[in-house]
C-alpha cells in the first residue's frame, strides 16, 4: 500500500440543488454514500437513476486551480458538487482500482465530467467545456469508514492488465 494523495476538502448536502457544506469528517457507508449527503439520503438529482452508479465523487485540487488560472475563474469543489477534494493525486489512476480514503475502502469507477444539471444550477454553461476532461471521478464505497480532511489516500492494488 502506498500513499498517493491527500484529502483537502469534504462536502455534503442533504438535497438536490442545495449548497454543498464543508465538513471536517464524514462517515462513508458501503454501497450507499456519505452520511448526510443527498445520495446517501436518496434525495439527489440522480438518486435512483439506473447507471449513475457512484456513491461519492472526487476532484483534483490541481485541476480546479489550473482551470481557475487559465480561464480567470473562481470555481471550487463545492460549486462543482464534488464530495472529496484531493491533492497530489491523478484521480484517473484510481479508475478500476481499490483505494483507502481515510478508514473507508473505495473503488474508482469512471470519469465524472460535469452535467447540464450542474451548468444550469451554476448558471455557467462554460463549466461543461472547462471541466470536460478534468471534472473528477465517481467511486463506490466498498467498506465503511471515517474520512477526514488531511487523511491520506492510499492505493491498495496494482493496475489490471
Amino acid at each position: 500500500m502506498s500513499a498517493i494523495g491527500t484529502v483537502i476538502g469534504l462536502y455534503v448536502t442533504s438535497a438536490k440543488g442545495q449548497p454543498m457544506l464543508g465538513v471536517q469528517s464524514v462517515r462513508a457507508v458501503a454501497n450507499r454514500g456519505l452520511v448526510g449527503d443527498r445520495y446517501y439520503l436518496g434525495t439527489g438529482f440522480y438518486s435512483n437513476i439506473p447507471g449513475w452508479g457512484a456513491n461519492v465523487t472526487l476532484i483534483q485540487s490541481e485541476a480546479l486551480a489550473a482551470i481557475n488560472v487559465g480561464y480567470e475563474a473562481s470555481f471550487t469543489g463545492a460549486m462543482l458538487r464534488r464530495n472529496i477534494i484531493t491533492a497530489n493525486l491523478d484521480l484517473e489512476t484510481l479508475i478500476g482500482r481499490e483505494f483507502r480514503c481515510g478508514d473507508a475502502l473505495l473503488r474508482g469507477l469512471r470519469r465524472f465530467p460535469p452535467c447540464t444539471h450542474l451548468a444550469h444550477l451554476l448558471g455557467r454553461p462554460e463549466v461543461l467545456k472547462y471541466f470536460a476532461h478534468c471534472g473528477g471521478i465517481g467511486a463506490a464505497i466498498v467498506s465503511d469508514g471515517e474520512i477526514e480532511v488531511t487523511d491520506r489516500i492510499e492505493l491498495l492494488d496494482s493496475p489490471a492488465h
